[in-house]
C-alpha cells in the first residue's frame, strides 16, 4: 500500500480488511487482545483522571485545541482493534479536518481508545499542575501504558505506536493481523 492522505472510501476498505482479519484470529489470540485492550483502557482513563485532576479541560478550552489539531497520523491499529474486538465501529473520521476525530465538543473517540499520542500528552502547564507525585504517576501509568501497547505491536508489527496509515505502507496489501506468535512473558 504506498502511502496517500486518507479518504472515506479507502478507510472503509481498510477498516473492512482489518474486521476480516480479526474474524480469521483464533479464539485465544482474540482473548489475549481483549485482556490487552481492557488493560489500555484501565490505563487510559487512569491517564484521564490526572489530566482532569490538572483541569485539563479548562487548559485545552484555552488554546482551543491547538495540540488536537495534529492528530491526522494517531490513531493506531491498536486504537482501532479496541473497538472492533467487542464488535463496535469507531466514529467516522472526517479526513478533511487536521486531525479527523476532533469535533465540535472536543474529541470523539473515547478515553479508551484514543491514542497513545493524545491520551499522554500534557502541556507544560498541565504538568505542572499535577506536582511531583502527580507527574511521577504520569510517568509510571505512561510506561504500563507503551509496556501493553508494544505487547500488541510485538505480536501483530501493523500494531505500532506509529499510527494506522503510516503502518500500512509498511504491511502493504497483505493481510493485517497476522501473528508472528511471539508469547510475550511477563
Amino acid at each position: 500500500m504506498i502511502y496517500q492522505r486518507p479518504s472515506t472510501t479507502n478507510w472503509k476498505t481498510l477498516l473492512t480488511k482489518i474486521k476480516d482479519d480479526l474474524a480469521g484470529l483464533e479464539e485465544a489470540d482474540r482473548e489475549d487482545l481483549r485482556v490487552r485492550l481492557t488493560a489500555i483502557g484501565d490505563l487510559q482513563v487512569a491517564l484521564n483522571n490526572l489530566f482532569t485532576r490538572a483541569s485539563g479541560e479548562t487548559a485545552c478550552a484555552a488554546c482551543q485545541g491547538a495540540c488536537c489539531g495534529c492528530g491526522l497520523h494517531h490513531l493506531t491499529l491498536t486504537n482501532l482493534l479496541g473497538y472492533l474486538i467487542e464488535g463496535d465501529d469507531p466514529p467516522a473520521p472526517d479526513f478533511s479536518k487536521t486531525c479527523p476525530y476532533l469535533g465540535e465538543n472536543g474529541c470523539s473517540i473515547p478515553v479508551a481508545q484514543r491514542p497513545y499520542n493524545c491520551i499522554t500528552f500534557f502541556c507544560e502547564q498541565l504538568e505542572e499542575s499535577l506536582g511531583d507525585e502527580g507527574q511521577q504517576m504520569l510517568r509510571t501509568l505512561d510506561r504500563q501504558l507503551r509496556k501493553e501497547y508494544q505487547a500488541i505491536a510485538d505480536r501483530y508489527p501493523a500494531a505500532s505506536l506509529r499510527g494506522l496509515w503510516i503502518a500500512m505502507t509498511r504491511v502493504g496489501d497483505g493481510q493485517i493481523l497476522i501473528s508472528n506468535r511471539r508469547v510475550v512473558v511477563e
